[in-house]
């Protein structure tokens, strides 16, 4: 599958986003029904290796660069979940977030203003 984008150089960047938001987090384990990002109630999916909100692992700044790279009529959802060892879902979060998909007075768009 050809990508317009350097593999190797996201993953980095989202090495980084996701320990800049390990240090922000409001705990190092959540209670039980809560994201250890934001402290909102959160319910995982069974069998989910996540430990918050999708839309809390990484900062605002690496969600609208994946929204960059998803406006790009070469990239999916899947080469960059791929890339990033995350699921579709996640990266659909991400999605949603930065504004490139999902209807605009969607929750996770309010969340980011």
């Amino acid at each position: 599958m050809a990508t317009s984008f350097d593999a190797a150089v996201l993953r980095e960047e989202f090495l980084a986003a996701r320990r800049l938001a390990q240090q922000q987090a409001l705990g190092d384990s959540a209670r039980s029904g809560i994201c250890r990002y934001c402290g909102q109630t959160w319910h995982p999916f069974a069998g989910s290796r996540l430990d918050g909100h999708a839309a809390c692992l990484v900062g605002k700044s690496f969600k609208l660069r994946v929204g960059e790279l998803l406006r790009m009529p070469t990239v999916t959802y899947a080469a960059v979940a791929e890339v990033l060892g995350v699921s579709y879902g996640v990266v659909r979060s991400w999605a949603y977030s930065a504004g490139v998909a999902g209807p605009v007075d969607h929750l996770l768009r309010r969340r980011m203003r």
